[in-house]
């Protein structure tokens, strides 16, 4: 229950305050009963609606005490969507879990905060549970195998030799869990939860899998779940192929923003000079811890270079307001939605990224996340 996509979600609820909303008259609710083993005092359940999140409208939370061990906790839900469950210990988050909500419906949660959950509870929950069951055992593989090769790093291995092996053992348990996803949308393709899988699946398996499921799920209360997936798979293949351009040497590619006086501006205008971009949220922890650096090196070569902050995954007031707050000042743009996603034509997997772009508009170097190389680089590339 903690694929990519619910780490994604995870990612997305950082940009955004979770807060309850005025709720309409008869509400639609997803119940939950959770026993838990090392359990805090106090459980979140948000209802992590995509489409609310990237509007910037209030999330559907339900904050609730838990006593020895248990919760009862009864979330609004607008539609299908994923839910994440936090464990608060005081006024933090500590730990938590992720599954596939459905409004209307019950499910009873068991299992260890630690470890592993187990869900049951109405007919839709109780055949997700079956649906789990059938990677469970791939998912223990995995996890041990990530504990061996700690205990021979520990033990002073070679950790080329280590991560050689574990990259190799970890391919083939993947492999396999893609093997029994598809396996079960093939042999249940009237279940709901063949839409789930969807989400769980290989980009590039999405749309055979997509193929087999019945057009009552595809037409039901799925629908947009479905959507979704389809979406975010047609996504990664485009981020896939962007990939295999973004060489060292090629030319940038070109796009053109809104800037944070509204006008718009293009990669290709700023050429003459080395631009650095830098793929970037307030609701990332690690760029902001960042920001200082950036504004003293920013500062030691701006005759040099320009830095082009681009804004993801949030509000342009809260784009704004971060800029303002945290004096942030080189050139900024926010990230258009849809198609033509510069965070697709990049091939952005993770925050902060920062590319060096060359005065003729070539790739020079790429950083991805809070790199301490980068800035040893620019100390070498412009003195």
């Amino acid at each position: 229950m903690h694929s990519k996509f619910f780490r994604w979600v995870c990612t997305m609820l950082a940009a955004v305050s979770m807060h309850a909303n005025a709720q309409t008259a008869a509400p639609l609710r997803l119940s939950i009963i959770g026993t838990m083993k090392n359990m805090h005092d106090t459980v979140v359940v948000v209802a992590a609606d995509v489409n609310r999140i990237q509007n910037g409208l209030p999330i559907r939370t339900d904050t609730v005490a838990a006593t020895k061990g248990e919760f009862k906790a009864s979330v609004v839900m607008d539609e299908v969507c994923p839910v994440v469950v936090y464990n608060i210990k005081n006024g933090q988050p500590t730990n938590q879990f992720s599954f596939c909500g459905v409004p209307g419906e019950s499910c009873t949660v068991v299992g260890d905060w630690l470890g592993d959950c187990q869900l049951s509870g109405s007919e839709f929950y109780s055949q997700y549970n079956a649906m789990t069951e059938t990677t469970t055992p791939l998912q223990k593989e995995s996890a041990e195998l990530m504990k061996e090769c700690d205990r021979r790093l520990a033990a002073g291995e070679n950790e080329d030799t280590v991560m050689d092996y574990y990259n190799q053992k970890a391919g083939e348990i993947q492999d396999r869990i893609t093997a029994a996803e598809m396996d079960f949308v093939r042999q249940h393709p009237t279940s709901e939860c063949a839409a789930v899988l969807l989400h769980e699946l290989p980009a590039d398996k999405v749309k055979e899998a997509y193929e087999m499921i019945d057009a009552s799920v595809k037409n039901g209360r799925m629908k947009n779940y479905i959507a979704l997936a389809m979406g975010k798979a047609d996504e990664e293949l485009k981020r896939v192929e962007a990939a295999k351009a973004l060489e060292v040497g090629n030319e940038a590619p070109d796009f053109t923003l809104q800037d944070i006086n509204g006008q718009q501006l293009s990669l290709s205008s700023l050429r003459g000079k080395y631009v650095v971009i830098d793929f970037w949220g307030s609701w990332c922890t690690w760029c902001m811890k960042g920001m200082p650096k950036m504004k003293k090196y920013y500062k030691k070569y701006k005759e040099k270079m320009e830095i082009l902050g681009i804004d993801c995954n949030e509000t342009e007031k809260m784009w704004k307001e971060a800029v303002r707050l945290n004096r942030l000042p080189w050139k900024h743009v926010i990230n258009a939605k849809g198609e033509d996603s510069v965070l697709t034509l990049y091939a952005v997997d993770g925050f902060p990224t920062k590319m060096v772009i060359d005065p003729e508009g070539r790739i020079a170097r790429l950083f991805v996340g809070e790199d301490p190389s980068f800035y040893p680089y620019l100390d070498e590339l412009f003195q």
